[in-house]
């Protein structure tokens, strides 16, 4: 790889960084809620009944730091838990509506905000970077790490 395709290629994954770092402080200050938060509540509603160890599994967090995640969305009334029946000691963990409304919410502001902001573009341009973010898991090697679901 030649320098200069090295030097685009830094740049344009500290832009998709940090264009990621604010678009999630936008959604943390008008819903409240973290990435992390947002991970999970959408990983559950794509996962109903998930057991605690999946969602620490999926996340890549320690135990402590997921229990502590899930415990502060079951006390803010978007998700519940309740004890496996086919091992007591997980539990499983269930999108309450509350959860679903913020999700939904999310979804809808970033589906306008999208919309809004690709008016300009042609059809074909749309079409690409719809390809381009269906590949980005490959483009970025963590297809191992993302399901589609």
């Amino acid at each position: 790889m030649e320098r200069s395709q090295r030097a685009q290629i830094d740049n344009l994954l500290f832009l998709v960084l940090r264009t990621i770092f604010h678009y999630k402080r936008i959604i943390a200050r008008d819903y409240g809620l973290d990435f992390q938060q947002i991970y999970a509540l959408q990983f559950l509603r794509r996962h109903p009944h998930a057991r605690f160890t999946e969602i620490a599994s999926e996340m890549e967090l320690p135990k402590f730091t997921t229990s502590r995640l899930l415990n502060r969305l079951v006390k803010d009334g978007f998700i519940s838990k309740k004890q496996d029946q086919a091992d007591r000691r997980n539990y499983c963990l269930l999108i309450e509506e509350k959860g679903e409304l913020v999700i939904q919410a999310i979804e809808t502001a970033s589906c306008t905000r999208i919309s809004t902001n690709i008016q300009s573009y042609s059809t074909a341009e749309v079409a690409e970077l719809f390809e381009v973010a269906e590949r980005l898991h490959m483009i970025l090697g963590v297809s191992d790490k993302v399901k589609n679901s």
